[in-house]
């Protein structure tokens, strides 16, 4: 009777050993026994059993083993510039300088300060026209964002490596006054003015702006 109980309780557990959740694998020279253990071949003798490969007990972090190895992945794309082309370089450049002009006319001119507005008298251009000025003297900065732009790179990074000395952080933000030397003063008020002070509310340096220039 007590080898009878045995038998069946062998019986019940080679056959959850031989489902694909209990998978046993023999190693080189034994064979299955059909009771969830290995013989050597030829004999009875005992053999242990290995971990199948892609079984549950093989998987990442398990003790009976290495993990299966999984399918190989795709290598990452290689980095690629941009703008390839002369004609998409300077289209880029050009894309660049509009930003700038755009983002100052908008900020500078629309909250203009007293500086700002003497420096319109100085040159004898509005706020709008003296900005678009300012950042035509961007123009190296912006070619040479163009020229490094790269498909492994956001478009900021690249804006950062160009324009981040000036206060550049994002397409388009920078300091464009300090992209290149200060604008050159106004002939009119600089020959009539001369070295006379003047403040942005001078009501003569107003007429003269209005007046025709007479060598």
């Amino acid at each position: 009777m007590r080898y009878l109980r045995l038998v069946i309780l062998v019986s019940i557990f080679g056959f959850g050993l031989n489902t694909a959740a209990f998978a046993v694998c023999c190693p080189a020279g034994c064979v299955e026994n059909g009771y969830g253990a290995c013989w050597r071949s030829g004999t009875n003798n005992y053999c242990s059993p290995t971990t199948c490969p892609g079984s549950p007990g093989s998987s990442g972090g398990s003790s009976h083993g290495p993990p299966a190895a999984g399918p190989p992945g795709v290598p990452p794309a290689p980095c690629a510039r941009i703008n390839l082309t002369p004609a998409s370089r300077d289209a880029r450049t050009n894309q660049c300088i509009t930003e700038l002009r755009a983002r100052a006319q908008f900020y500078a001119c629309w909250l203009e300060d007293d500086a700002g507005r003497a420096e319109d008298l100085r040159t004898g251009l509005s706020c709008p026209d003296r900005q678009a000025a300012l950042a035509t003297q961007c123009r190296a900065r912006c070619a040479k964002f163009a020229m490094f732009e790269s498909s492994c790179s956001s478009t900021d990074q690249v804006w950062q490596a160009s324009f981040g000395d000036i206060g550049g952080d994002r397409f388009g933000s920078a300091s464009i006054d300090r992209c290149g030397p200060r604008l050159r003063s106004d002939p009119v008020v600089r020959l009539q003015v001369g070295n006379r002070p003047y403040t942005p509310r001078s009501p003569y340096v107003s007429q003269i702006r209005n007046r025709p220039y007479t060598p």
